[in-house]
C-alpha cells in the first residue's frame, strides 16, 4: 500500500512535578527518546506552567497543554496561550473557551469503572455527552484502565507486576460503544492516552512506581501521518502534529509487545484515496485496503459493529456500503490474541 505521509508515534496526556507528577519535563523527554517516540504531549491540570519548557529534547518534541476540570468531565486542551478555568457541571463553557482561543481538545478517561481500592470506587467520567465542539475522545487509557482492573489487594500486586493483562482485551467495550455512536453523527477523533503520573509510593522497604513514564510510553501510543518529515522547526513541527490530530489522521496502537509502525488503512476509488478521519463517496469500485506490520486478525468495523474478519498482514475489502467504517486488529499472543491496532474511520458516503 502506497502512503506518502511520514508516520510519528507520541504519547498523550503526561502528568509533571507542576501538578501531580513526580518528573520534570527534561527526565521525562528523556523517557520517551529511551522508549523511542517523536512527541509527547504535557497535560498537567488547571495551568500552562510548563508551556516555557516546550521544544526538541535530544529527538523528542515536547507540547504542552492542560487538563481541565476536577472531579467529573475532564478535557485535555491543546494549542491554548491561556490557561481555561474549570467548569466541572458545565463543561460546554470549558470547550468553548478553548475554541474560542483557538485551540481544540480531547475528552479524557470518558468512562470509567473504579476500583474499590482507589478512595472506594471514585471515578471521574464526562457526565455531559450533549457538549459539541469537541475535537475527539481519549478510546483508550492506561492509568484508568489499570487501575479500574484492581478488584483486591492480591490482583494489585498481580497487576503491578503483569500491567499487560489489563488491556490484553483492548479499550473498554462501553467506550467504543460511545465513540461509535458519536461517529454516526460526526467524525469524532479516538486518541490513545497514558495519564502517566509516575507516582511513587513508599510500602515499607518496598518502593513502587504506578504508572511509570517509561513504561507507560511503551504501550498505548497515538500514531500520527504528517505531510512533511519533522525538521527541527518547532512551530512548524507542531502545526504539523496538531493539524493531524484535529483530521483524525492517526491510529492508537499498544506498542509493548510489537512496535505498530507500520499500520495504514484507506479507501481507494479510481484514483482517489481517502485518509482516515476523512470521506470518499462510495462506487462499486470503492475498496477499503488494510496494511499491519505483523500478521494479526484484523476486523473491519462498520457503524460499530463487526462487519467482516481476516487474517494476515495485508488485507482489501471490496462490495462495501454506505457507513462508517474503523479498524480493529489484534495480535497473535501466547495461544490467543491481544489487542493491539485501533484506528480512526473513513467515511463512505
Amino acid at each position: 500500500m502506497v502512503n506518502s505521509l511520514n508516520e510519528l508515534a507520541g504519547n498523550i496526556h503526561i502528568h509533571t512535578r507542576y501538578s501531580d507528577g513526580s518528573g520534570d519535563i527534561p527526565t521525562i523527554a528523556g523517557a520517551a527518546e529511551k522508549a523511542g517516540l517523536d512527541f509527547i504531549i504535557i497535560t498537567d491540570h488547571h495551568h500552562l506552567q510548563g508551556k516555557a519548557e516546550e521544544g526538541y529534547y535530544g529527538k523528542v518534541m515536547v507540547l504542552v497543554g492542560s487538563e481541565i476540570n476536577e472531579e467529573c468531565n475532564h478535557y485535555l486542551a491543546l494549542d491554548i496561550e491561556q490557561p481555561v478555568p474549570g467548569n466541572d457541571h458545565h463543561p460546554q463553557e470549558v470547550i468553548d473557551m478553548v475554541n474560542n482561543q483557538g485551540g481544540f481538545g480531547f475528552i479524557a478517561h470518558g468512562i470509567e469503572k473504579g476500583s474499590l481500592l482507589y478512595r472506594n470506587g471514585k471515578t471521574y467520567p464526562w457526565n455531559d455527552w450533549r457538549a459539541t465542539g469537541f475535537t475527539g475522545i481519549d478510546i483508550w487509557s492506561y492509568l484508568s484502565q489499570w487501575r479500574d482492573e484492581i478488584t483486591g489487594i492480591p490482583k494489585g500486586f498481580f497487576l503491578y507486576f503483569n500491567p499487560h493483562y489489563a488491556f490484553k482485551k483492548g479499550p473498554m467495550k462501553p467506550l467504543l460503544r460511545k465513540w461509535d455512536e458519536l461517529l454516526r453523527k460526526r467524525m469524532v477523533v479516538g486518541i490513545g492516552c497514558s495519564d502517566a503520573h509516575a507516582i511513587k509510593l513508599k510500602l515499607g522497604p518496598w518502593r513502587p512506581v504506578l504508572s511509570d513514564y517509561y513504561l507507560c510510553f511503551r504501550c498505548i501510543n497515538t500514531h500520527l501521518f504528517v505531510k512533511e518529515p519533522l525538521s527541527g522547526d518547532f512551530e512548524k513541527d507542531k502545526a504539523q502534529i496538531y493539524q493531524a490530530l484535529k483530521s483524525g489522521r492517526c491510529f492508537v496502537g499498544y506498542d509493548f509487545f510489537r512496535k505498530t509502525t507500520g499500520f495504514n488503512f484507506v479507501a481507494k476509488d479510481q484514483g482517489k484515496t481517502a485518509l482516515m478521519g476523512e470521506k470518499i463517496r462510495l462506487t462499486e469500485k470503492t475498496v477499503l485496503e488494510v496494511e499491519v506490520p505483523e500478521a494479526a486478525k484484523i476486523f473491519l468495523i462498520k457503524d460499530g459493529r463487526k462487519f467482516r474478519e481476516t487474517m494476515g498482514k495485508r488485507s482489501r475489502f471490496s462490495w462495501l456500503g454506505k457507513g462508517v467504517y474503523r479498524v480493529e486488529a489484534y495480535l497473535p499472543h501466547g495461544r490467543g490474541h491481544r489487542a493491539w491496532i485501533f484506528s480512526n474511520p473513513i467515511f463512505l458516503e
